[in-house]
């Protein structure tokens, strides 16, 4: 079967124009048990020195970001960050190609070091997924199809539905990331039966209004072998019309649908969000002075997060338009800690790392 997928794949590369072929391909070197054993190595080294790994399940690699490369390793091993998982980019613009333009610059770092980072596929953030194209070779969607089923990528990057504009984009007025797709559209289906067909596990960011909410039942329902991982848990920018995201829906949501995931790379305590001051977008933490809030946990939400140990990643959100690779991962990783540090020890490990090991390889964690 991963023969027949490969072959789609070239297939697929072959039929593009070759000005839509903007980057040449990258092979990976090593094979998927290869790069477990190197996963596995690495989670093992930070074990042994009495360190609790974060496996970061959602962040994008921003083409050119290689020249922080060397300064990034040291820094993960000082935050304990044992593995990144990230999305690509689609290629640069070469004033000829038509259609999306698949990157390779995840290929390249993963080769250099791959006891370090994880491959996820090019994220679904760009015009061609958010104008909702299909159907041909240059299209998202099909190019994602036919690289997911060649075996190579053990995670699929977090995919826009529902997004509103981030503090960088409301600063700058890039209104162009307020994204409103149809997660039971004809492309979210294609997304979700992708999923299901191939055990590939997939981030989506779908912030928690009430309607995209009940869309998003529906496709856990009608897809219960795709594994989802929805972004940024408990981050509420417009709180207006998310009226019905509390512990509550979250409990039965877990409780309904064994598929659903959630990954923490939530905001810092206290943080409001730049389209709103009003707003303190992360509604996780304990209520602080003065309408601020405080650097613990509010009971249910710790609560949640310890009887669902099971259902919960690690994730910094690296990408476009932040603070330098190195100096953004210190403070990402320093405030999952503050997350953790409230939660008995299982939990910690659970989220920490043990269960991406489980959605990345199908596998339980075992020392």
């Amino acid at each position: 079967m991963k023969r027949a997928a490969a072959l789609l794949l070239l297939a697929l590369c072959l039929a593009l124009p070759a000005a839509a072929r903007a980057a040449e391909p990258v092979r990976l070197r090593f094979s998927r048990q290869e790069l477990e054993a190197k996963w596995r190595e690495r989670i093992q080294s930070l074990l042994a020195k009495g360190v609790i790994p974060l496996v970061d399940m959602e962040s994008s690699f921003p083409n050119g970001d290689e020249r922080y490369t060397e300064e990034t390793l040291g820094v993960m091993d000082e935050a304990g960050l044992a593995l990144i998982a990230f999305d690509g980019y689609q290629a640069p613009r070469d004033g000829k190609t038509r259609g999306y333009r698949w990157g390779y610059a995840v290929h390249r770092l993963v080769n250099a070091h791959p006891g370090r980072f994880i491959l996820a596929t090019n994220g679904g953030t760009n015009p061609n997924w958010t104008s909702q194209r299909g159907g041909t070779p240059t299209d998202f969607i099909d190019q994602l199809e036919a690289h997911v089923r060649s075996g190579d990528y053990p995670l699929i990057g977090e995919v826009e539905f529902r997004h509103y504009m981030s503090a960088f984009q409301c600063r700058t007025g890039r209104t162009g990331r307020d994204v409103n797709i149809p997660i039971n559209g004809p492309n979210g289906r294609r997304l979700f039966r992708l999923a299901a067909e191939t055990g590939v596990p997939f981030g989506i960011h779908h912030e928690p209004e009430d309607a995209p909410l009940q869309a998003l039942e529906e496709m856990l329902a009608a897809y219960p072998k795709a594994k989802v991982i929805v972004a940024h848990f408990g981050q509420l920018r417009h709180p207006e019309k998310q009226t019905k995201f509390g512990p509550e829906l979250v409990r039965r949501l877990l409780r309904a649908y064994p598929n659903l995931h959630y990954d923490i790379s939530t905001g810092f305590p206290g943080r409001r969000y730049a389209c709103n001051e009003n707003v303190l977008d992360t509604a996780i933490w304990r209520e602080g002075f003065l309408g601020g809030q405080g650097d613990s946990l509010k009971p249910e939400y710790k609560a949640i997060l310890t009887e669902f140990r099971t259902r919960f990643v690690a994730a910094t959100d690296y990408g476009g338009g932040r603070k330098p690779l190195p100096e953004f991962l210190r403070e990402r990783a320093a405030n999952l800690r503050l997350i953790l540090r409230e939660l008995p020890g299982e939990a910690q490990h659970d989220i920490a790392y043990r269960n991406a090991w489980r959605l990345l390889t199908g596998k339980e964690w075992k020392p």
